[in-house]
């Protein structure tokens, strides 16, 4: 879904996106459903291909995954990214209440997942088989951020923006996201719920442009 975001970015910026196990080419693999070594693997994997300056960006739980491998590469003695920008996820700092999904039934986990972000299109709800082709995927991920839990620590020194539908109950609930970068934060609010970037993928590129143009200087 990221794809076609590259043709709508300035010549000065390249997207590479980051395809985890479980997915796509990578269906045969099994999901990681921990947060700990899903990052220790992505830093493994992606280190050597950032020796130039990168920005991170993620969407829902990517959101989470890019400041944790940002942390993580800052560990290893790296510099931070640029740049992170965080879109569809409340803040890890933020205490909800929500029950979590993962453990449910299979019936009930679609059922909530619906409830809660919509994300599933009716003419995959109706393919019974398709479904169980994706429900173990969706439900490692969730246990990915569900059994997460934030480890205070030093801020990244990078600026950070922060995006969000406006119909997207997280929205509201990604402010602390600011607290856990040095640097400036920008916030921007799109038309639309969680899955907002497929609607408005010419206003998110846009605003893309508009963020990383200024780390390249053509902002």
């Amino acid at each position: 879904m990221f794809h076609p975001l590259a043709s709508l970015l300035p010549p000065s910026v390249a997207m590479a996106a980051v395809q985890l196990p479980g997915r796509e080419a990578r269906m045969a693999e099994a999901p990681f459903t921990r947060m700990k070594p899903l990052i220790t693997a992505m830093a493994d994997a992606l280190a050597p291909a950032l020796q130039q300056p990168t920005a991170f960006f993620g969407h829902s739980m990517g959101a989470l995954l890019a400041y944790e491998l940002a942390r993580e590469l800052v560990r290893r003695g790296q510099a931070p990214p640029v740049s992170l920008i965080v879109s569809g996820r409340r803040a890890p700092t933020f205490e909800g209440n929500e029950a979590p999904l993962h453990p449910l039934p299979d019936d009930a986990f679609v059922a909530e997942l619906v409830r809660r972000y919509d994300a599933i299109p009716q003419a995959i709800l109706a393919e019974r088989e398709l479904m169980a082709l994706f429900l173990p995927i969706l439900k490692a991920d969730f246990a990915v951020f569900e059994t997460h839990r934030h480890a205070p620590g030093a801020t990244l020194a990078c600026p950070i923006a922060i995006y969000g539908g406006d119909a997207d109950p997280q929205t509201a609930e990604m402010d602390g996201w600011a607290a856990l970068c040095a640097g400036p934060a920008t916030r921007r609010v799109f038309p639309g719920g969680h899955f907002y970037l497929v609607p408005q993928r010419q206003a998110l590129a846009a605003a893309l442009s508009d963020d990383l143009g200024v780390l390249v200087g053509t902002g």
